[in-house]
């Protein structure tokens, strides 16, 4: 398991994360996925789609993306050939691993790249999916390039 994404797309979104805080931040990252050769998903992002968090208490612990705008990512990315391979948020003050309450809420298939983010600076990312079963996140690799 992998995401590819560019330079660009990462400094988007940490630029969002370090301008968000002491709030979470949201996103989707547009792309493609398949299986490649060993039988791995591969998702490579296009481009980065930030949202605004809609949460409207404890924006600090918890982000909510628009129903409307999350069908409008959806609807883009669908008349684009493409998927939203990514569900972006950031960690204020707390690690880059997902919380309970995001496996909770979280859906197989996505990846799920959390920016840890404290006293304003990004410390650190990683991304994570959903198990089947829904019952664990695996850490997936991240590979940044620069996009030539």
């Amino acid at each position: 398991m992998a995401i590819q994404i560019s330079d660009k797309i990462i400094t988007q979104v940490i630029n969002q994360a370090e301008t968000s805080y002491p709030h979470e931040c949201c996103g989707f990252i547009i792309g493609t996925a398949s299986i490649d050769q060993s039988g791995e998903l591969q998702s490579i992002g296009s481009y980065y789609l930030p949202c605004l968090n809609e949460k409207s208490e404890n924006r600090e612990r918890r982000f909510l993306i628009d129903p409307l705008a999350y069908q409008d990512a959806e609807d883009k990315a669908d008349s684009e050939g493409l998927s939203i391979i990514s569900i972006v948020h950031s960690h204020p003050d707390h690690p880059d691993i997902p919380s309970e309450f995001d496996r909770v809420h979280a859906w197989p298939g996505v990846s799920y790249i959390i920016v840890s983010v404290c006293k304003s600076k990004a410390s650190g990312y990683r991304s994570w999916r959903l198990t089947d079963d829904r019952e664990r996140f695996e850490q997936e690799q991240i590979r940044v390039d620069d996009g030539s």
